[in-house]
């Protein structure tokens, strides 16, 4: 792959690292590098181009927190797979899509707190002074971060419910197994938003690029609202597929 890339001009007014960045760019723009190809080591890239081995990773970074790039602990830094489809079906567990789809995937559960919060309450038609559980959830596919959640559940819908069982269980699981719960109906509004850098740094991504911010209210079968989320998505590498089924559509 060395032997493909143009040499950076040590005369350009460009820094460094950023001429860097845009020769690996254009090798994987133009197909010479592949989704699955593994990049040469920081030295020996370093050595090509006769720059410092930080250089190197400073332009690494930028691909990487990009989605441009994605790392693998104990294996190296490979091409990511652009433009994936990800269906958006407000009632579909997270955890059944991505097996459904064969892709690797897990959950870092972020917090798992009891609140009191006035707008969540209100979110969740509930009194102000009501507990509310908050879990803030990271989604990582293939090794990539790819959605910053907040989930927030009224305690005296679901009491006991514990950290451990979300570690093991997907959330809309434990509802309908453990607590009975019918899960008739989901609404959701999406908008396009920048993301600030709080939700940045969780999600591993460049602060003031631009995401999808969604929010999400799931109803029970006598339509009470069970769950209020708000997500964050990133949108550099995935393109979006809205996914709706349409009961009694003659109704309409």
């Amino acid at each position: 792959m060395i032997k493909k890339m143009k040499k950076i001009s040590k005369n350009s007014p460009l820094p460094l690292y950023y001429q860097l960045k845009e020769l690996l760019f254009e090798l994987i723009k133009e197909g010479r590098l592949k989704t699955g190809d593994r990049l040469p080591a920081a030295r020996k890239l370093a050595e090509y181009q006769d720059v410092s081995r930080m250089t190197v990773k400073k332009a690494v970074d930028e691909l990487v927190n990009n989605g441009y790039l994605v790392r693998k602990q104990g294996s190296g830094t490979f091409v990511a797979e652009l433009n994936k489809e990800y269906e958006i079906s407000p009632i579909a567990s997270f955890s059944e899509e991505m097996k459904k789809k064969g892709l690797s995937f897990k959950t870092e559960l972020i917090k798992f707190d009891i609140i009191n919060d006035k707008n969540a309450a209100e979110k969740l038609n509930i009194e102000a002074e009501d507990r509310i559980y908050h879990l803030q959830r990271l989604r990582i596919i293939d090794d990539l971060p790819f959605l910053l959640e907040n989930t927030y559940l009224p305690i005296k819908d679901f009491p006991s419910l514990e950290k451990e069982n979300l570690q093991e269980s997907s959330l809309f699981k434990i509802m309908k197994e453990r607590y009975g719960c019918i899960l008739s109906r989901a609404e959701a509004e999406i908008e396009p938003v920048i993301i600030n850098k709080d939700t940045a740094e969780k999600m591993g991504i460049k602060k003031q690029v631009l995401g999808l911010y969604l929010e999400q209210f799931t109803y029970s079968s006598d339509n009470k609202i069970l769950e209020y989320t708000s997500a964050y998505y990133r949108n550099d590498s995935y393109k979006f597929k809205l996914k709706f089924k349409l009961n009694n559509l003659e109704e309409v």
